[in-house]
């Protein structure tokens, strides 16, 4: 099943910026080192966030592309449970 999600923040700038969409495929068959991923933190809510890491049990290590994200250290392991979705296209807010 196909999801869109609206980019809210600048974390993920400039590849995504605030206003964009992205489709996320809540049926995905792998996560890698690399993918978008939309996840529901249970501090932060909902994040989109680039998998930088994978540990032995699945858990994932996320950043985001801006220096003004919130910090992999602060977010913490994410367990592969909190995965919404894996990012599969984006859509362009329409310019100003």
């Amino acid at each position: 099943m196909l999801s869109v999600v609206k980019v809210q923040g600048v974390s993920m700038a400039p590849r995504l910026k605030d206003g964009d969409y992205v489709v996320i495929n809540r049926f995905y068959s792998r996560i890698k080192v690399g993918h978008l991923v939309v996840v529901n933190h249970a501090t932060y809510q909902h994040m989109i966030k680039r998998v930088q890491k994978i540990n032995s049990n699945g858990s994932l290590w996320l950043t985001g592309e801006n220096e003004n994200s919130v910090r992999p250290e602060a977010m913490g392991w994410i367990p592969a449970a909190r995965i919404l979705g894996k990012v599969i296209f984006c859509i362009r807010a329409k310019p100003e």
